[in-house]
């Protein structure tokens, strides 16, 4: 027996979400900056956070998911997507 037999899922329609890729370049002194507190700001977790930082500046209540990230000489290159959960009707 594998465990998938003894897990259960109820589906469920009442919401899902919508996801759009946000596109962002920042410079790398103010990402660092802000994500100072992280040991390493070079992973996953510190771009999410940075731009879970971003978004609620702006009052956006998308939920942070994957975040790629490349970068030139002076600015970092995000790619990030935002979930928003909308209403199943």
């Amino acid at each position: 027996m594998n465990n998938h037999d003894s897990i259960q899922e109820e589906a469920s329609s009442a919401m899902t979400l919508q996801i759009f890729h946000r596109h962002l370049k920042i410079p790398i002194d103010l990402y660092l900056s802000t994500v100072q507190n992280f040991t390493n700001p070079w992973n996953e977790r510190a771009y999410q956070y940075f731009i879970n930082d971003y978004l609620k500046d702006l009052g956006d209540p998308g939920i942070i998911g994957m975040v790629r990230m490349e970068k030139d000489e002076d600015h970092l290159l995000f790619d990030a997507a935002v979930r928003y959960p909308v209403a199943n009707d």
